[in-house]
């Protein structure tokens, strides 16, 4: 079984646990890596005159090492994320898109409804089974009073006060690529960390930090 923990979520509970208990276990690290450089070529060679001395050439230099991030290391929103190696059965990738945060009504402490979207593409030859709703939450923000670390799921209620309807968590199939909408009701503050479950019997997951890259900007081909 892919997930064994219960949620409040989007769909009746039984439905839930049967969709989980056929979700893919990905136990492959997940890898950024951006664009390599291109070095600059020699050119074209000046012609001197006879006796003219002849300026040492400039070296140079070798191509950059590839910015590479990898697991305990958190991502970067934005980010093409990579899971398993070209041409195997799974082969996936992930992006963190738009994550934003509003004032939520609530009768107790203040709150915020925090909303993302994760974008998956199936670059695989086998399809993905995946439960987004069950898989990814909120785990860190950075409130008035500095860093709040916990697991703050997606709920019923937060989904159906951010607007999102109508998810559709069927198998992704090779090639498909498809956008789940995401909410979660957590302290007031800006979301600074999502977690991605992957496979919760291995721990492997991946880790969002909400900013765009500063290192490094650009995809490799998928």
């Amino acid at each position: 079984m892919l997930l064994r923990s219960i949620y409040v979520l989007v769909m009746p509970v039984m439905l839930l646990f049967a969709a989980i208990a056929c979700g893919t276990a990905v136990t492959e690290l997940a890898s950024y890596i951006c664009p390599t450089r291109i070095p600059p070529t020699a050119g074209t060679q000046p012609t001197y005159l006879p006796g003219t001395p002849i300026p040492t050439a400039t070296p140079i230099p070798p191509p950059p090492t590839p910015y590479r991030i990898e697991p305990p290391q958190d991502f970067y929103r934005g980010d093409a994320i990579f899971v398993g190696q070209p041409g195997s059965a799974t082969r996936l990738r992930f992006r963190l898109q738009s994550v934003q945060a509003r004032p939520a009504s609530s009768e107790g402490s203040p709150r915020n409804l925090y909303s993302w979207s994760l974008e998956i593409k199936n670059l695989g030859t086998a399809n993905y089974e995946t439960v987004p709703i069950a898989q990814m939450y909120l785990s860190l923000i950075l409130t008035p009073n500095g860093e709040a670390a916990g697991i703050w799921r997606t709920s019923e209620a937060a989904m159906q006060a951010a607007g999102f309807t109508g998810q559709n968590y069927d198998a992704i199939q090779p090639g498909a690529t498809r956008v789940y909408r995401l909410a979660a009701y957590g302290p007031v503050g800006n979301a600074r960390r999502l977690t991605f479950v992957l496979d919760d019997e291995s721990g492997n997951q991946i880790t969002w930090i909400n900013q765009a890259n500063p290192y490094c900007s650009g995809d490799i081909a998928d």
